[in-house]
């Protein structure tokens, strides 16, 4: 792209060298201000989508899991077991199908507290469990 950028640069100049040597000055005038529009009218185009971009790059995705033993995730969670002597006897929940992440915090704040963006497939948080 930018190689594009330059050879059309590049060839705009060598057309408007053309025109003042070949003194027809009101014509190089009239492509000289073409190009300076198309030039500002490319130069939006760039600014407008660099801004969107950026917005959507500063989402941001807040993760926290502060109590004692919490457990949060963004997107899906599988299984959590977040109790003290806890057993697992059985096999882990089948996954499951994604779904879209959190687009805004995700907070876990209690003690063997669980929380997801998305979907929680098991999530066995007392003490002394088997599930």
């Amino acid at each position: 792209m930018l190689w594009a950028v330059a050879v059309a640069t590049g060839l705009t100049c060598v057309g408007l060298a053309l025109l003042l040597l070949l003194k027809d000055l009101s014509m190089a005038a009239t492509v000289a201000g073409l190009a300076a529009n198309v030039v500002t009218l490319v130069m939006t185009v760039f600014a407008v989508r660099g801004l969107l971009l950026q917005s959507a790059q500063q989402v941001t995705h807040r993760v926290t899991a502060s109590g004692a033993g919490s457990v949060a995730a963004g997107g899906s969670i599988g299984r959590a077991v977040t109790g003290n002597s806890s057993r697992l006897s059985g096999p882990a929940p089948t996954a499951l199908p994604p779904s879209a992440a959190s687009t805004g915090p995700v907070e876990a704040s209690g003690p063997k507290s669980v929380s997801a963006g998305g979907s929680i497939g098991e999530a066995v948080t007392g003490d002394g469990n088997s599930p």
